[in-house]
């Protein structure tokens, strides 16, 4: 966290020397609209994301935040778990942000959503522990996924192709010594 500012005079001040990646922002400031903040931001070429947290929860302030281009909107109170997932977000566009170009699925989760919404039958908790899973680096097996997780070879294969089908892991097959050749997944 760069800082923390209570007013959006503080906050235009902040947000000009700090120059911050992410910023948490409400629609109602004691002097102002964090909403003018962010058009202010964004008519002066900022390339930062933005997640509003507040209690405006009236469809022009929602319309505007999405028009001035906010990552999320989160209405108080919010819970611990929604806050995660919205930086969580957060976090994979500013990823996204950093490669030379995007894959056609980066796109679709972006403007669709996140891309277990187009996974039916599969459980997002679960896809979020098995994309931790493949945080941890090298390449993994169904089989090494489901041990370090509980669950079966099968359905971590289920969701470690979901993952590669997504474009947000890549597998590879590992010819190995003996028997038949195990597919290892990574990060994409």
């Amino acid at each position: 966290m760069l800082g923390y500012a209570e007013t959006l005079r503080v906050a235009r001040a902040m947000t000009a020397t700090l120059a911050p990646e992410l910023l948490l922002l409400d629609v109602q400031l004691p002097d102002g609209r964090g909403l003018d903040l962010l058009r202010e931001l964004r008519a002066g070429g900022a390339r930062l994301d933005a997640i509003l947290v507040t209690a405006a929860s009236d469809t022009a302030s929602v319309q505007d935040a999405l028009a001035y281009g906010a990552a999320d909107y989160l209405v108080k109170p919010v819970t611990p778990e929604r806050f995660r997932q919205g930086l969580e977000r957060a976090r994979e566009r500013a990823a996204l942000w950093r490669r030379p170009d995007v894959r056609q699925n980066d796109l679709d989760a972006l403007f669709r959503g996140s891309p277990e919404s187009a996974a039916p039958g599969l459980d997002p908790g679960t896809l979020q522990r098995v994309r931790a899973a493949l945080r941890a680096g090298g390449g993994h097996t169904a089989a090494e996924v489901g041990a370090a997780l509980g669950l079966s070879r099968v359905t971590a294969w289920r969701y470690l192709e979901q993952l590669a089908q997504s474009g947000e892991a890549v597998a590879e097959t590992d010819a190995g010594t003996v028997g038949r050749p195990a597919k290892r997944y990574r990060r994409a």
